[in-house]
């Protein structure tokens, strides 16, 4: 569904014929409602019996919110309402299954397998999602004056992918699904954050993925509007990231109960930041290759980082509406964040220079939320280099010596 249907959207936005800004807003303000739809989910899920019979229905909404698009592109019809709306009922109905998800797992897999089993897990997440996504782009660059009708087809596979996820879901094994017995007030949460690590940790993350959102949205208008990439370039240079990821999550899984997850997301706050200044360097379509490889290794283990993130709680009810408290800052955040990259774009014409002012904007910010993770840190850059290739090589260390042996013979 994500390889074939959500990477795509703002990518159909332009093929319907809207502007690169509006086109940009759909990877932003659909998450924004979608976040702050989603806040019924703690009273919701306290009213069902089973955590997993609410997921596969909040999921089955989200592979119907896929059908007005099929009906879109069909029709060959640019409606920015219709378009705008089906996306944020996609986002909210999605954030409405994490809300339950999230503690039906924390039941299924215990604490000291969560590194290791979830790095394998969205491994092969990453992989799934790249077979589509490279599938979805060889279509599109067939497809030439048959765009949009490659567009339907994608979304359609996109809903049915959910739905076969949906009955998968439904037919898990029950007795550690019921719903927790008492609900954790959403208004409670900030004063038992304050002044804590977890509560720190926690707003590195939504800092960091606003700051993330200046630029983000934008990436897929400057490709293939401003740099001029076919479908086919675009489909390369969006698979590398999920093809780096396949790799390095399930090693990265292993590293957390061994190194720590603050020391795995310092590492990866600090990759994180300089990642917007590397488009000043070229514009040649093998930097661009590159830079994906490198951002697949640093927003790896931010990934893999804030999803373990988001389990430590107290309890299961907890966990609910910390999940669901972080999914509406998180919406909020990267909403004004893309509405900043967006007013700068248009202010400064769109053109080559105003790319280039938004990810300049995008860097500062990503500088200003690491030093919310990282204490010390004009100290910890000076010492930068050495800590990069201490990590780099027991990365590499630790997946050799975990290497499967051969006979010695």
């Amino acid at each position: 569904m994500v390889g074939a249907a959500e990477t795509y959207l703002p990518a159909f936005g332009l093929a319907l014929g809207m502007s690169a800004v509006l086109a940009g807003l759909i990877a932003s303000i659909p998450v924004l409602v979608g976040g702050v739809l989603q806040l019924v989910a703690p009273r919701a899920i306290a009213r069902q019996r089973s955590l997993r019979s609410w997921v596969a229905w909040c999921t089955a909404l989200q592979a119907l919110a896929l059908v007005p698009l099929i009906v879109l592109a069909l029709l060959h019809m640019r409606s920015t309402p219709i378009l705008f709306a089906s996306v944020s009922i996609y986002w909210a109905a999605g954030n409405c299954a994490a809300a339950g998800w999230m503690p039906w797992m924390a039941r299924v897999v215990p604490a000291r397998l969560r590194g290791r089993f979830f790095g394998r897990r969205q491994g092969l997440v990453q992989a799934m999602t790249f077979v589509s996504l490279i599938g979805a782009g060889t279509a599109l660059h067939a497809a030439e004056d048959r765009v949009l009708d490659v567009y339907a087809l994608m979304f359609a596979i996109g809903l049915i992918a959910r739905l076969f996820s949906t009955l998968s879901i439904a037919r898990q094994g029950r007795g550690v699904d019921p719903t927790p017995r008492r609900r954790t007030r959403l208004r409670s949460l900030p004063l038992k954050l304050r002044g804590t690590p977890r509560g720190s940790l926690l707003g590195y993350l939504v800092a960091m993925g606003a700051a993330a959102a200046v630029s983000g949205p934008y990436i897929t208008p400057y490709l293939l509007v401003q740099e001029g990439l076919s479908y086919g370039q675009f489909c390369a240079f969006t698979a590398t990231i999920f093809s780096v990821k396949v790799i390095m999550l399930p090693i990265i899984g292993r590293l957390i109960p061994r190194i720590g997850l603050r020391r795995v997301l310092t590492v990866s706050a600090i990759a994180i930041v300089p990642i917007p200044f590397l488009w000043l360097a070229s514009d040649a379509f093998a930097w661009f290759i590159f830079l994906q490889v490198y951002a697949g290794i640093a927003w790896a283990g931010f990934d893999l980082g804030m999803l373990m993130a988001l389990f430590e709680a107290d309890d299961d009810s907890e966990r609910i509406s910390l999940q669901v408290m972080f999914s509406a800052l998180q919406a909020i955040g990267n909403a004004s964040a893309s509405l900043v990259g967006g007013m700068v774009l248009a202010s400064f014409g769109q053109d080559h220079h105003a790319y280039l002012a938004v990810f300049v904007v995008s860097a500062i910010a990503r500088f200003a939320a690491t030093a919310m993770l990282v204490r010390n840190l004009p100290r910890l850059l000076m010492r930068l280099p050495g800590v990069v290739l201490v990590r780099a090589w027991t990365i590499v260390a630790y997946a050799i010596g975990n290497r499967p042996r051969g006979d010695a013979r």
